[in-house]
């Protein structure tokens, strides 16, 4: 029997990346902390926009470029089991690959269309 990994793919505005490394283990935990949608009907009669953090690995955090600001980023992600702070272990996703990235001013630039030049 073949049993599919639980892996996405997640596009979100990321504004902050940290990371900080577990004291008992010496693991590094690396978050990501994105603007998202609140899908309707999700939240009570929230609307909106609300902030969001993303655990990931610390190779991901590393290539994100904040030089022109918040970015768009689209991430592939899969399912891991994470322990908290707490010793509180869920299956939590977890960004593994950074895709695509651009500023906010390159994903919404107008498309101009161009007549071709004439005889």
């Amino acid at each position: 029997m073949f049993i599919p990994a639980a892996t996405s793919v997640t596009t979100v505005m990321v504004f902050k990346t940290d990371f900080y490394a577990v004291k008992d283990t010496g693991e590094v935990r690396a978050s990501v902390q994105a603007v998202s949608a609140i899908p309707a009907g999700a939240n009570g009669n929230a609307k909106g926009f609300e902030l969001t953090e993303y655990m990931a690995e610390a190779s991901v955090i590393d290539q994100i470029d904040f030089s022109n600001g918040p970015v768009l980023c689209k991430f592939e992600a899969e399912v891991r089991p994470i322990t908290n702070r707490f010793g509180k272990t869920t299956n939590t996703q977890v960004f593994t690959k950074l895709i695509q990235e651009q500023t906010p001013r390159q994903a919404h630039q107008p498309q101009v269309k161009t007549e071709p030049a004439k005889a």
